[in-house]
């Protein structure tokens, strides 16, 4: 009993730290999706060299010998636990982002991570030791099951009521009990007398175990780590990259480890690969049109997607297994796999491609890796089946399915080619870092002729074509749109010093007069090569333009450490992330940095359209917090226009008793909407889903 409490426990706590960890960091580099798949890139490479560990100690030491040395590993790695937040807040941010998050998740987590993750196949081989040669494989299948309950706890459980603080707190008091978990096993190997058993000799590579079979294991993990990877990527290019967002992906992953490798027969070949072969081509549509679709239907079609795929790799997996000994190199090899998934798709996907092609090319390669397996499977006479089937008739089943993957496999890549091809025909200009993926599109069909900058799939600004000096901005920026009649209402003075945080293509420096200062923050430096050289609002602008590269928020706060408070008139919150302002941008912590960079009548504009969340609630909480009035503009939207809605915090009286501006202002019952808190320590995202409001 003592080894399933304790490997659900490691598991438990190698995945809970995950989500709390990312979500920490996350406002360091922007909120983006990236930051999610940087972190799954150290993890997926810690749970590598814990195997590795594992692996090791398992060839040179005694069963007794292995538990000291690990239990003398995991007291000392109780000196170097996050005890709370400041511990991870303290370490320096420096180098290029990807290098970054990984500095950070090394020097605030690394060691204690890499010995926790070495303990299930630890225990997996002592488990196998104590039991003369028993399977461990009921082990392995716990700590899926405590991995799987930890990701779905955390949104519903722990996120939602403690501060990230006391997340942290949580994780390590559960880290040292977990110590004295594996102290009582050493103390029941001890008293059972166990300290001259020898370990089980086993070769490297055992001779039954063929380079092909282990092609298969190490190609059939990564997979599934692409695709999970994947898969939640395109999500975050839609939705905002929060840890429901990271966690749900994560845990249906989790959930095929523990089903495939269960014996209760779910992976039947012949449903779930014909059934995937009918989802790659749904794959296709989600590709190309994923914005249009509400959240619980994105969701929904690339979880189901992500579940079946996910399912098909880990159920070969489970056929490819080995059934004596080879344990720990089949686990060594899959953490191998997943590693080499996580790289190619946090490094090489975005050296490689200007597009987001890894999720399509996941898709493909599932039909023609899953072929390969079945080939393997007939040709070794392996069959997985539940039936009383003959072997022929086996055989032949294998290879109808095989055939059949490989045959939609050809037809949806050809598909695919077509459909992109004809979506890129728009394209003047594409570009992919660590930030995102950008085009510039000339949309000319129709009634529609104008230039879009489109970032993952959500468009972030346009201009008419042909371009034109005397350009009207279009879009969430329009005439008669409530960022548009605040500027309009503020432009009688003299002077007029704007602060935009959130490039886009420069649509609002077009309203910029003679001797307005605008001052632009941007995090992405692709946006503002594509703003200057694809668009001309800023160049024919009238106003004096400056752009600052970095995060809005840490360059707002050490020009307020400096001394250097910049009294803007206006400022305006337009920093979308996918099709939402990252939450840092939008704390409580944020708001009080923006009430000083603005003037004592100045004015707080931020821009809230968005298809899935209502960030209403959570500026109505400032508004009250920071004592300032509030205003509301939703512009509906016409033809090709976007429906457009626009909040203002101010008390300049000029504004809210503007009888041009009452008029236009949409009524705002502030009794029907719950306040919500965010703040740098605490938020969430349930309390302003459209859907459950």
């Amino acid at each position: 009993m003592q080894y399933f409490i304790s490997v659900f426990v490691s598991a438990f706590l190698v995945f809970l730290i995950q989500p709390i960890i990312s979500k920490t960091i996350l406002p360091w580099f922007g909120g983006g999706a990236s930051v999610w798949t940087t972190c799954m890139l150290f993890f997926q490479f810690f749970l590598l060299i814990g195997y590795l560990y594992a692996f090791t100690l398992t060839k040179i030491l005694a069963v007794r010998s292995q538990i000291v040395a690990h239990l003398a590993l995991l007291i000392l790695s109780l000196f170097l636990l996050p005890l709370s937040l400041a511990d991870i807040q303290t370490i320096q941010v420096t180098g290029t982002p990807t290098w970054a998050v990984l500095k950070v998740l090394f020097l605030g987590l690394g060691f204690p991570y890499l010995i926790l993750s070495a303990n299930t196949p630890l225990l997996q081989q002592w488990f196998t030791s104590e039991t003369n040669g028993a399977q461990p494989y009921r082990l392995y299948a716990i700590s899926n099951v405590g991995s799987f309950l930890a990701l779905i706890s955390y949104p519903v459980l722990i996120e939602p009521f403690m501060s990230l603080d006391w997340q942290i707190k949580l994780w390590s008091i559960i880290y040292g009990v977990f110590v004295l978990l594996v102290g009582w096993i050493f103390f029941i190997v001890v008293k059972q007398n166990n300290k001259n058993r020898p370990v089980i000799a086993q070769q490297l590579i055992n001779s039954k175990v063929g380079f092909f079979r282990l092609l298969l294991w190490f190609a059939l993990s990564a997979l599934g780590v692409i695709l999970l990877v994947s898969t939640t990527n395109a999500l975050t290019q839609n939705i905002p990259p929060v840890p429901f967002l990271w966690l749900a992906p994560l845990a249906i992953y989790l959930l095929t480890y523990v089903v495939a490798f269960s014996n209760l027969g779910m992976y039947v070949r012949k449903i779930w690969l014909p059934f995937f072969m009918l989802l790659s081509f749904v794959a296709l549509f989600i590709y190309f049109i994923g914005g249009q679709f509400d959240i619980i239907t994105q969701l929904m079609i690339y979880l189901s997607i992500l579940l079946c795929g996910c399912m098909i790799c880990h159920g070969e997996l489970n056929s490819l297994k080995p059934q004596q000994g080879n344990t720990s190199l089949f686990y060594l090899i899959l953490s191998a796999g997943g590693v080499c998934g996580s790289l190619i798709v946090s490094f090489v996907a975005k050296n490689v491609f200007n597009e987001f092609l890894e999720f399509p090319l996941a898709v493909f390669s599932v039909l023609v890796l899953a072929a390969a397996s079945l080939w393997w499977n007939k040709q070794q006479g392996i069959v997985v089946t539940t039936s009383n089937k003959t072997a022929v008739a086996a055989n032949r089943q294998l290879s109808i399915l095989a055939a059949g993957s490989l045959i939609v496999a050809v037809v949806w890549l050809s598909a695919f080619t077509q459909l992109n091809n004809q979506y890129q025909q728009y394209d003047i200009a594409n570009g992919r870092n660590f930030y995102g993926i950008l085009s510039v599109k000339d949309i000319t069909e129709g009634k529609v002729n104008e230039r879009r900058l489109i970032d993952g799939t959500t468009s972030h600004g346009s201009q008419a074509l042909p371009l034109s000096k005397s350009a009207i901005p279009l879009s969430y920026y329009r005439p008669g749109t409530g960022v548009q009649m605040v500027i309009e209402a503020l432009s009688d003075k003299d002077k007029l010093n704007v602060g935009i945080i959130g490039l886009g293509v420069g649509a609002l420096a077009a309203y910029g007069q003679s001797g307005d200062h605008y001052t632009f923050y941007e995090l992405n430096p692709l946006v503002s090569d594509f703003a200057y050289n694809y668009f001309n609002y800023l160049d024919s602008t009238e106003a004096e333009v400056d752009v600052k590269l970095g995060d809005a928020r840490v360059t707002l706060q050490k020009e307020l450490d400096l001394g250097e408070k910049n009294t803007f008139d206006l400022l305006v919150i337009d920093a979308f992330s996918g099709d939402l302002i990252p939450t840092h941008l939008m704390t409580y912590e944020a708001f009080l940095l923006y009430q000083q960079h603005i003037k004592n009548q100045g004015v707080i504009a931020i821009h809230i359209s968005n298809r899935h969340l209502s960030l209403l609630p959570v500026i109505l909480h400032h508004s009250y917090t920071l004592d300032m009035q509030v205003m509301f503009f939703e512009t509906p939207g016409g033809g090709n226009e976007h429906d457009t809605q626009w909040v203002v915090l101010t008390n300049n009286n000029k504004l809210t008793q503007s009888p041009k501006l009452i008029a236009r202002q949409t009524a705002l019952v502030k009794e029907r909407y719950q306040k919500v808190l965010w703040t740098d320590d605490y938020s969430s995202l349930l309390a302003i889903l459209k859907v459950l409001n």
